[in-house]
């Protein structure tokens, strides 16, 4: 839910749900950011990353 709208007390807006398998191994991973839309994004995409990275280099 990278906003600016569409955001419930469930899921609110800055929401979003990541999901990796490296080698057989699965792990999920919900996490929240805030700022507008533009700046959910780019959290997102460098969380995403920045994530990968460490699940490769083990």
């Amino acid at each position: 839910v990278a906003g600016p709208t569409g955001g419930t007390p469930d899921k609110p807006v800055g929401t979003v749900w990541f999901g990796w398998s490296v080698d057989g191994d699965v792990r999920t991973e919900r996490r929240r950011f805030d700022g507008d839309r533009a700046t959910v994004r780019a959290a997102t995409v460098r969380y995403a990353l920045q994530t990968l990275v460490e699940l490769l280099g083990r």
